[in-house]
């Protein structure tokens, strides 16, 4: 989770008045873009999901299943569950070895074969993350725990690690018992990701070490070692299992020898590359890095096309900063294996006002939700998950939490009420203005057809007729249109939300 949650994002409008305006322009008919047959090269989608700690894993039985049914209803795809290994691993275990069995009586999978049941049973597909090791799995010489060096954090043992990865792909393989359902099977779980921000200190210790007279940074050899050892026991149980990194945090300190490394020199390191323009491989220990998808985190710093000022953050506008880097890897045999990896987006958000004073007002988040989704998309991302489904508790003070969440919090969540976030994220659509033209694109709420209207007068004028696809239900078109006309795409009753054409750049 991103944890600098006191961070207030500056209001910046995206441009553009939403009030009714002529057409200026004469509308040409919609080009759709042309999608291959099966079997030739497809333009990606985009599919959405959640992170969710609060309502998904600390929430009771029944909140916890009515927030499954409502992220499903609104249109993800995916759930991130965070578990602690050291929850899960709660014995002391004799010999690194026998934790590779799942049967290991040290092992407490209750809790988690709970969550998983309840994800599936509400049609999402989870990705297991997994952060924090066990006392005994921690490396020698640790120091006192504290807030600068958290428990499970100190050089996590690799081996280890790999042994808890086969223990739990081979839980969650869809071949074991139920113990709470006889006669059925535990669902499988295919996405796994390993660790969580493995720049911040908050998660792996030490993030440098001194080395002649200066700082070398420690914590991409660590978390290399221990993806590796991720990849491997997950891998053993089947090759059809995916691995994940685990998801960069987007800011770094400026200056080596901090509790931060920025994501950009942190991949760069962790693929054995020096230099950030003229890219060079060196020698490093356990190399290559071996992984099917990688993930970042890019909380934004304001609108959602808006870049980060340090050329080693990586916000919403900067993945670039992450693929030129692993291009250049899979070059050079520094990533494993050799073929195209997907890049997910796995945590972001911003704050809204309601409820909380210090957030952007609710209905610019939406409109920057929406902008985020199209800009993901354009960079390459094919997964892109929010961090809330609903606002947190204000607990100590809403600087200390998020209220992120596509839900307004009540008492209860059977009382929460949706935010114009909500429809952002079921029927998200833009319209940027492109070499001279509106690029349209949206993910509408169900396959099929989607009309793209113009505000004209008092009333709607079609202006294009485009198909969501199956599978992604992505939408895909072009027309000329002014600057400033106000457009929203329609699907049967459902609607999104207005739309101000504007040139981005």
């Amino acid at each position: 989770m991103f944890n600098w949650v006191s961070l207030r994002l500056l209001a910046t409008r995206l441009g553009g008045r939403r009030r009714s305006a002529a057409i200026t322009a004469v509308v040409a008919a919609a080009v759709l873009f042309a999608l291959p047959a099966t079997g030739t090269a497809r333009v990606h989608g985009l599919r959405t999901g959640f992170t969710d700690i609060d309502s998904f894993q600390n929430a009771s039985f029944g909140d916890r299943a009515l927030a499954f049914q409502r992220a499903r209803a609104a249109g993800a795809t995916y759930v991130r569950l965070a578990f602690s290994w050291a929850a899960i691993a709660d014995g002391t275990p004799s010999s690194v070895a026998e934790t590779a069995d799942p049967a290991w009586p040290g092992y407490q999978w209750a809790f988690s074969d709970e969550i998983i049941r309840q994800a599936v049973d509400a049609g999402l597909t989870p990705i297991f993350e997994v952060t924090n090791a066990p006392p005994w799995a921690e490396g020698s010489n640790r120091p006192p725990v504290s807030n600068s060096i958290p428990g499970g954090t100190w050089k996590p043992s690799a081996p280890a690690f790999g042994a808890f990865a086969e223990a739990v792909a081979r839980r969650y393989s869809g071949a074991t018992p139920d113990p709470a359902n006889p006669g059925q099977l535990i669902p499988r779980v295919r996405y796994w990701q390993g660790w969580n921000e493995p720049n911040l200190s908050l998660y792996i210790n030490p993030q440098y070490v001194r080395s002649g007279g200066g700082f070398k940074a420690e914590s991409p050899d660590l978390y290399r070692a221990l993806l590796n050892a991720w990849y491997s026991g997950v891998k053993k149980v089947s090759s059809s299992n995916v691995v994940i990194t685990a998801g960069t945090s987007p800011f770094g300190d400026l200056k080596p020898g901090g509790s931060r490394i920025p994501p950009a020199l942190f991949y760069r390191d962790l693929f054995c590359l020096r230099g950030r323009s003229a890219l060079r491989r060196f020698s490093c220990p356990g190399s290559p890095a071996h992984f099917d998808i990688l993930a970042h985190h890019p909380y934004p710093i304001g609108p959602p096309r808006r870049h980060a000022p340090n050329p080693d953050d990586v916000v919403l506008a900067d993945f670039n900063r992450l693929k030129r880097p692993l291009k250049v890897a899979l070059k050079d045999g520094t990533v494993a294996p050799r073929r195209s990896k997907q890049i997910w987006a796995t945590e972001f958000s911003w704050e809204s006002n309601p409820p909380d004073p210090g957030g952007i007002p609710a209905g610019l988040e939406a409109t920057y939700m929406e902008g985020a989704f199209s800009e993901l998309w354009s960079e390459g991302v094919t997964e892109a998950g929010w961090y809330n489904m609903r606002d947190e508790a204000p607990g100590a003070g809403y600087q200390f939490t998020l209220q992120s969440g596509i839900y307004l919090r009540a008492p209860s969540i059977q009382d929460d009420t949706p935010k114009p976030s909500y429809t952002a994220f079921s029927f998200p659509f833009t319209a940027y203005v492109h070499r001279g033209r509106s690029q349209l694109w949206g993910l509408a709420p169900s396959t099929g057809l989607v009309t793209v209207e113009a505000e004209h007068g008092s009333g709607w004028r079609t202006v294009a007729r485009l198909h969501a696809r199956s599978g992604d239900r992505m939408f895909l078109g072009s027309v000329r249109l002014a600057n400033h006309v106000v457009v929203r795409a329609r699907q049967g009753t459902r609607t999104s939300l207005p739309w101000t054409v504007f040139s981005p750049r």
